[in-house]
């Protein structure tokens, strides 16, 4: 099995490329292929040296939508007939 910085130089990277757009390429390959969004070591790294910089995920609790289908608001609201 070869090692990402193999398959890095394989793809066309090169070794003096910023790691931050190599760690951007293997997540976006990560959530492409498997729909799963992951944390780069970069941004882990960050996210511990600034610990109130990162804002926790709160829960959105789902609201059943309602639509109301009345006939008296069919009319066009430009007070124009429709042409057909």
């Amino acid at each position: 099995m070869k090692k990402m910085d193999e398959l890095m130089a394989e793809l066309g990277f090169k070794q003096e490329a910023p790691r931050a757009v190599k760690e951007a390429f293997i997540k976006h390959l990560i959530k492409a292929s498997m729909g799963v969004n992951v944390q780069t070591p970069s941004e882990k790294e960050e996210m511990a040296a600034h610990p109130q910089k990162v804002k926790p995920l709160t829960p959105v609790q789902p609201q059943q939508l309602s639509f109301n289908f009345d006939d008296s608001h069919s009319q066009p609201s430009s007070g124009k007939k429709a042409v057909s």
